[in-house]
């Protein structure tokens, strides 16, 4: 009769092969090891959930502040009574969402503290933010510039106070579950030791091959489970065995699978638009310091194109807001299909996006913009399975160092030409050396 090798038999026919009196012991080893993963697995998928239900919310607060920024900053054109109703119902979502945050628990002692000073702060600028949404044309140029100034300025601390927030919850987070990766380290280093102890008092030769058959799969979990405690998410346990060892390693993968989908999820939430699926505001603020910064020490332009849908208010009132977000995506797939892989897309605010083209003359970046726009004014949007439109828009493009010489002065002069594209007619590229020779002086 031919037995099969023990890396194709289970651990209770290997131990069946073993001596009698090993099977006790190695079986509350396996059940031991089952029960010290079971419970580390929900503990972490505990600890992990009580997170996001703190870290969620604050993100919600945080998109939402920067939404009602590009309300506070809507240009005359759009209706007043829209912008009051599209501010308060922001407001009362920022609301909501603090009620959220302050009726669940939360382990970090300061956590509602910071909260209550946070939701102080906002309750102050909103008042001041309806102020602004509700005040007349005539007020805007005598008074509404300063306001908004004001305005943006404290709702940037509000939104420092959120991040600093969110950084020590997720820090908290993280301690918690490096105490939970000591915890089952401890409890597999002690059923090892139960294994080795065990396994001395038994025949040489069994102990051998049966503590080989224990102890390179235990090792493996320990290093997984080191790997996990030091934050390495992307680690996996490799088994070739088909026993419970296996399985517990299946289970301790998912469970790492789980926390590094967790992870990713969180950074897409930082890092991109939520309708667009391109870099927000945030994100597109750090690019491009990042890549003005390597422009100037490497000595390469960089551009940065503005692209600013026409007649947008127009799209929404006739088909609707849902159809406006279905535009945008569009427009989103369109740009990121038309620029090179390294180039940046972002959704500036509202219908505008911005583009960051690193190492981009300026020719090189006019040729892109008109191809752009032209794509644009061509292609044929689908807003429903019925209905198709057709868009236009408007771009600025800025250069450095040809046209700026800091990273303020691009941004600057890149929406200024947007704003001379759209003086001028719409549907055009302006550059930022076409804005200098019109303006006086």
């Amino acid at each position: 009769m031919r037995i099969r090798s023990p890396r194709q038999t289970s651990l209770r026919q290997r131990l069946s092969i073993g001596l009698g009196t090993m099977l006790v012991p190695f079986l509350l080893l396996a059940g031991g090891a089952l029960v010290s993963f079971e419970g580390a697995i929900d503990s972490f998928e505990k600890q992990e959930n009580v997170g996001l239900e703190e870290l969620f919310p604050l993100a919600r607060i945080e998109g939402l502040m920067l939404d009602i920024s590009g309300v506070v900053n809507v240009e005359d054109t759009t209706s007043k009574t829209v912008s009051v109703a599209k501010f308060e119902k922001t407001a009362a979502d920022i609301n909501y969402n603090f009620k959220i945050i302050l009726t669940r628990p939360s382990q970090l002692p300061e956590r509602n503290e910071s909260i209550y000073r946070i939701q102080e702060e906002w309750n102050q600028l909103e008042d001041l933010g309806l102020e602004i949404v509700g005040s007349s044309i005539q007020a805007y140029k005598a008074d509404k510039n300063a306001k908004i100034s004001e305005f943006q300025l404290k709702l940037q601390e509000i939104l420092q106070n959120v991040q600093e927030l969110n950084y020590r919850l997720i820090a908290f987070q993280n301690t918690e579950n490096l105490r939970q990766a000591q915890l089952v380290r401890g409890r597999v280093r002690l059923l090892v030791a139960i294994i080795f102890l065990l396994a001395l008092t038994i025949a040489v030769i069994c102990a051998y091959a049966l503590s080989r058959s224990i102890l390179v799969p235990l090792y493996r979990l320990q290093e997984g489970v080191k790997h996990l405690a030091d934050g390495n998410l992307k680690y996996r346990i490799k088994l070739k065995t088909q026993d419970e060892f296996s399985r517990l390693a299946n289970t301790f993968n998912a469970m790492a699978g789980s926390l590094e989908q967790s992870q990713t999820d969180l950074e897409r939430l930082a890092t991109l638009d939520g309708l667009t699926e391109v870099y927000n505001r945030r994100e597109f603020n750090r690019w491009l310091s990042v890549e003005f910064e390597r422009s100037r020490r490497d000595e390469h332009p960089v551009s940065l194109i503005m692209v600013d849908l026409d007649h947008f208010k127009q799209l929404n009132d006739t088909y609707g807001h849902q159809a406006g977000d279905e535009a945008l995506c569009c427009v989103a797939q369109l740009l990121r299909k038309e620029v090179r892989p390294g180039d940046i897309v972002s959704r500036y605010g509202g219908e505008e996006f911005a583009i960051i083209l690193p190492k981009s003359s300026v020719e090189d970046s006019v040729a892109v913009a008109h191809r752009i726009r032209r794509e644009i004014a061509i292609q044929p949007i689908r807003i429903s399975s019925e209905d198709r439109i057709h868009l236009t828009a408007s771009l600025g493009l800025a250069t450095f160092p040809s046209d700026v010489q800091s990273e303020e002065a691009l941004l600057r002069k890149a929406d200024q030409a947007l704003f001379q594209a759209k003086k001028l007619g719409r549907n055009r590229v302006c550059l930022a050396t076409e804005v200098s020779r019109s303006s006086p002086g």
